[in-house]
């Protein structure tokens, strides 16, 4: 399968948007919308519980339900990761057989029926490299950099959203191109051709064939998403626990 190339943002974008319409920016979005609320569910519930072993939880101590928060969620964000790749590879480069990915369900039936189960979570060792230590930096530079705020008298909306947004963005800063390497496993061998023996081999071709800076490909629009994004989600998790609390909920 070609690897296709982008010079930029806007030139990835325009070129998507040409080629596939304005449709094509997305591909795969079914599926991460269909386990969100979940997978955040599992990793804010996880979090929580450890915290409540604590009677004064250290910044080491959110790092621990962070990590453990992350790997709890894997049974269902690999497969979703998995489907969410392939659609957004479906009909690219030349001569790929993998065109037929029309739909998030009839991907994952598809890649059950050609690999069973075990296929469903191809790529989930690196996806547990990634997510374990994303969460733990993630909770715990939240927790820090509250802190931080409150003791200068900052409170509120503004410390959920810097914080939050601040720790998400720093968690996909710090483990993006372990990212990178999982989306390229997880879309290895969707045209019929593996190209990867597996996760070492994925690194040194990466970094042989299209540079040590293809691991930070698109970095900056991640970060962006991923503070805008957290920023918005634990925002809205600490004001809906206050008031399902004030509600004896």
């Amino acid at each position: 399968m070609r690897q296709i190339s982008y010079r930029g943002t806007f030139h990835c974008v325009s070129s998507i948007v040409r080629q596939e319409s304005a449709l094509g920016l997305c591909k795969g979005m079914l599926s991460p919308m269909l386990t969100i609320t979940t997978l955040n569910a599992v990793a804010f519930g996880v979090r929580g519980n450890v915290l409540r072993l604590h009677d004064s939880p250290t910044l080491l101590d959110h790092w621990v339900a962070g990590g453990l928060a992350g790997a709890a969620q894997l049974p269902l964000s690999c497969p979703a990761e998995l489907v969410k790749t392939r659609m957004q590879m479906s009909g690219v480069g030349e001569g790929t057989t993998i065109r037929g990915y029309t739909g998030s369900l009839r991907t994952l039936m598809g890649i059950y029926r050609s690999d069973g189960l075990v296929g469903c979570y191809r790529g989930v060792l690196i996806t547990a490299m990634r997510d374990t230590p994303a969460f733990a930096i993630y909770f715990s530079f939240y927790e820090a950099i509250r802190r931080i705020l409150e003791r200068r008298n900052t409170h509120g909306v503004l410390t959920e959203c810097l914080a939050g947004g601040t720790g998400g963005a720093l968690s996909w800063a710090l483990t993006y191109p372990i990212d990178v390497i999982k989306s390229r496993l997880q879309a290895d061998g969707a045209g019929g051709v593996a190209r990867y023996t597996g996760i070492r081999d994925a690194v040194i071709q990466c970094v042989r064939n299209d540079s040590f800076a293809s691991l930070h490909a698109g970095i900056g629009v991640a970060m962006v998403r991923a503070f805008v994004v957290n920023a918005f989600v634990f925002t809205v998790f600490v004001y809906s626990r206050k008031l399902l609390v004030e509600e004896g909920m």
